[in-house]
C-alpha cells in the first residue's frame, strides 16, 4: 500500500481492522484534547515499525487517536482475519508479533522517561535520533510530541545550534 504525504490511514474513533508496518516514509499518530479539540502528535513511526494504536488493531476497539503519513509512505498492510489466520496457522507469528508489540511499549516508556528531562535535553535527543523530523514535521508537531511549547522548541534548537 503507497500513501501521499499527509494521507489519514486510520480516523479517530475508527476500529482499526489492519495492521500495518512501515517499509518507506513516517507516519505520525496523532490525539484529541476532548475538551479543547486540539490536535497533538503522541507519536512517530518509520521504517520498520508496526502501526498500531492502543486501543485499536488488538482489542477492535474505536480508537482514541489518528494515524498520519507524514511523508509519501509504503507499508504492508494485514487485515485483522488475514492477521488471525497468520496466528492460527504458524504458531512463531505469535512470538515475533509479541516481540514487535513489546518493542514498541518499551520505546513509549523511553519516551515517557525522556519527558522528566529538561526541554534542551528532549530536543537533544530528537535532533539525534530523528533528525529527519526536524524536516518533515511542523514545529508544532514537534512541540507537543515533546510536550513543550513550540517557542520553547525554538529556543532549544537554536542552543543545540549555537545561535
Amino acid at each position: 500500500m503507497d500513501c501521499r504525504a499527509g494521507n489519514t490511514i486510520l480516523n479517530y474513533k475508527e476500529i482499526q481492522k489492519f495492521v500495518w508496518f512501515q517499509l518507506k516514509g513516517t507516519s505520525a499518530e496523532m490525539t484529541r484534547d476532548m475538551e479543547s479539540s486540539e490536535e497533538s502528535t503522541s507519536w512517530f513511526w518509520f521504517v520498520g515499525d508496526f502501526l498500531h494504536t492502543t486501543p485499536g488493531f488488538f482489542s477492535q476497539q474505536p480508537s482514541v487517536s489518528s494515524i498520519v503519513t507524514l511523508e509519501d509512505s509504503s507499508f504492508i498492510a494485514i487485515s485483522v482475519e488475514d492477521f488471525t489466520a497468520l496466528k492460527k496457522q504458524f504458531f512463531e507469528a505469535e512470538q515475533l508479533i509479541e516481540k514487535l508489540r513489546d518493542n514498541c511499549r518499551v520505546l513509549r516508556t523511553q519516551h515517557l522517561i525522556d519527558m522528566k528531562r529538561t526541554a534542551l535535553e528532549r530536543t537533544r535527543n530528537l535532533y539525534y535520533n530523528h533528525p529527519n523530523l526536524l524536516k518533515i514535521c511542523s514545529r508544532k508537531q514537534l512541540a507537543s510530541f515533546l510536550n513543550m511549547s513550540p517557542d520553547t522548541l525554538t529556543r532549544a534548537m537554536k542552543k543545540l545550534n549555537g545561535i
